[in-house]
């Protein structure tokens, strides 16, 4: 594999590419959980009619001048707003089918609500790849991932995964694994529950990850879940005992956060544009808003300091400039074209 400083060439011809677009979207801001770890303060609602539309422009002025569109569906929960998932996806695979250029979709969603029917459905959009959340067993993960009416949600998600297990449909379904100093027991024995169900069916996989602290209102609830500082070491752990049916972000060289490449762009459920989907509150993260029209106001200045990492090649700039950016107070901007 062709290396550049720690970063294969393909990883950064792609994250450069003009033909390649990443559109991340928030059908909604709110959620029907409230894990007791999140970030999100749940303000916004719904995307409004005109954003939806504006979005659906947006999408039809790529159309002709792209190879490949990749659309990531966030929330809150994505799936409390399905009918508008459901519009901006077929729209965006009808002209697909149009301009011939390849559409693929994922969702970060908690999974209550992905039932046979929905996800037959979103397979049909091309939009198949899902990371949901697990906190462990189940007396680990009702404990923190809870629903909005106090409730746990281990038994209705697992009899999800199994119900999509014994389809024939064409999915991805990565099992985020949250780790904390506190659940590592739990989180051995939900493995062996995965070994026993899923882990022959290579549409699963895992991917450990130690809970960090994000900010928001709950900042203080991560702070004692890590505190005694060893979930980072377990999660590395079990990453490579279960390196067959796990996800390493560095396995094709240093990872590239979609943050920091010039083709990728999130739009809020309230027309605001971001490029972290974790910061949302913050200004930095603050970088235009889309138009009625389909077109984007950008702030030159903001954006650029994003995309710094492409003239450094800082393997922490480029793997998450969000925190180096909070580490360094000058970063430095690229002039790029305005757009709208």
């Amino acid at each position: 594999m062709n290396m550049i400083k720690g970063f294969s060439k393909q990883a950064l011809s792609s994250s450069l590419s003009k033909e390649k677009f990443h559109l991340i979207l928030y059908p909604t801001e709110q959620c029907n959980f409230r894990c007791v770890y999140c970030y999100e303060d749940f303000e916004i609602g719904q995307m409004p009619p005109w954003i939806i539309e504006a979005t659906k422009f947006f999408i039809s002025n790529k159309a002709e001048n792209i190879k490949f569109l990749s659309l990531s569906w966030f929330g809150g929960e994505p799936l409390l707003a399905k009918d508008i998932l459901f519009e901006i996806a077929e729209h965006a695979l009808h002209l697909s089918n149009k301009n011939k250029f390849k559409l693929s979709g994922d969702l970060t969603t908690n999974g209550l609500l992905l039932d046979i029917k929905t996800l037959t459905r979103l397979v049909e959009l091309k939009q198949n790849q899902f990371q949901i959340s697990i906190d462990g067993d189940k007396d680990s993960h009702d404990k923190t991932r809870i629903t909005r009416s106090g409730k746990g949600s281990f038994d209705k998600i697992w009899a999800r995964l199994m119900d999509a297990s014994e389809t024939d449909l064409d999915f991805k379904i990565t099992l985020r694994v949250h780790v904390t100093d506190f659940n590592q027991d739990s989180v051995t024995i939900f493995c062996e529950r995965f070994d026993n169900y899923l882990a022959k069916d290579k549409r699963f996989n895992l991917f450990f990850k130690a809970i960090e602290n994000l900010g928001g209102g709950n900042a203080d609830n991560v702070k004692q879940l890590i505190q005694q500082g060893t979930a980072r070491q377990f999660a590395a752990n079990q990453t490579k005992k279960y390196s067959d049916n796990s996800f390493d972000l560095n396995k094709k060289g240093n990872y590239i956060c979609y943050a920091g490449k010039p083709n990728s762009i999130a739009i809020r459920a309230n027309g605001e544009l971001n490029k972290c989907t974790v910061a949302l509150s913050d200004e930095k993260n603050k970088i235009g808003k889309i138009n009625s029209d389909g077109s984007l106001t950008i702030n030159n200045h903001i954006m650029g300091t994003w995309l710094q990492g492409f003239t450094t090649l800082d393997s922490w700039q480029m793997g998450c400039p969000l925190s180096y950016m909070n580490s360094h107070s000058n970063v430095g901007d690229i002039k790029i074209k305005q757009v709208g």
